[in-house]
């Protein structure tokens, strides 16, 4: 099991470790021990990974969980514009592999994509989860900083090899402390449905190779930088004006197959707060829903999700 206590960020820009218990706890760890914008940790499984809101994200063995240090010279409130930003890079990286114009974002940053045998797709197919993104800013004696989690299914979860039995046994063991947690803490469980996974294996188109995990990894971290990077110039230059997502705002929403579709507004626990039609985002992404009334109301993602209906 990978330790955190022997950490060493010196010679390497991206650190490749079998099991661990959460990249994105190592990549933190990491940053407030120096390394630098773009450092970079890969493993082979998580024992206990983690999503957004708290949720856990199984890691099973044979697909991607890799973490990316960012330190962007950027106001500290354009910092919230860093998971659009990856979601964009994510998507650069998956396009350059053969999946141009079969992926997509889930409002805010979930990467969605079809099964091969749909030979023209259309926003409707968008609704089963290719990646995970967890972007969690933090700070240091270096400044603020953030970590840019991605979990991407190479191979299906359901098809992923079996673990040995003693990483077997760390992840149930964190799994049984999650719920132990959750039961004391009378924490509310997340009852907004999880979409169907699907595997890069299975959304190639025919023909395409499937690449190795090493592959998918740094073009995950290079594509990821390179966003980073044109939206930080892009800030600098003054396009932030109207929010954190003014730079990139068209290229975001022309990846959001969910726009102009009908949606169910639920709250964490599953509720249906309201149905309508999901007509827009704004440049600190907050998404805007028409509601059958002709009422306009705009919801952040901390406090709402969407499914299309």
């Amino acid at each position: 099991m990978f330790s955190l206590d022997n950490l060493d960020t010196a010679g390497t820009t991206m650190l490749k470790a079998g099991v661990v218990p959460s990249t994105n706890d190592i990549a933190v760890d990491a940053a407030r021990k120096g390394a630098e914008h773009g450092w970079a940790v890969c493993a082979d499984v998580q024992t206990a990974g983690r999503g957004r809101r708290g949720h856990s994200w199984k890691s099973p063995l044979g697909s991607l969980y890799i973490s990316i240090i960012l330190r962007p010279q950027v106001p500290m409130q354009m910092i919230m514009g860093l998971p659009a930003v990856t979601g964009l890079g994510v998507l650069d990286a998956l396009e350059s592999f053969g999946l141009s114009g079969r992926v997509g974002i889930k409002w805010p940053n979930d990467i969605v994509s079809v099964p091969r045998e749909i030979v023209t797709p259309h926003g409707s197919n968008f609704n089963r989860k290719l990646a995970g993104i967890l972007v969690e800013g933090r700070s240091s004696d270096q400044g603020a900083f953030a970590v840019a989690g991605i979990g991407l299914n190479i191979v299906n979860p359901a098809d992923a090899p079996a673990a040995p039995p003693e990483v077997q046994a760390a992840i149930d063991a964190a799994a049984s402390v999650r719920r132990q947690l959750e039961h004391d803490e009378k924490l509310a469980k997340d009852g907004v449905p999880a979409l169907e996974p699907i595997s890069l294996a299975e959304a190639l188109p025919e023909g395409k190779p499937l690449p190795d995990r090493d592959a998918v990894a740094s073009a995950v971290r290079d594509a990821v930088l390179a966003r980073v990077a044109r939206w930080e110039r892009a800030i600098k230059a003054g396009l932030g004006a109207a929010g954190p997502l003014g730079p990139i705002l068209q290229s975001y929403t022309d990846n959001i197959p969910m726009l102009g579709k009908p949606v169910s507004v639920l709250s964490p626990n599953g509720t249906e707060l309201a149905v309508g039609y999901f007509y827009g985002i704004d440049a600190w992404g907050r998404a805007s829903v028409k509601l059958g009334t002709g009422e306009e109301k705009t919801y952040s993602a901390e406090a709402v999700s969407l499914r299309e209906v």
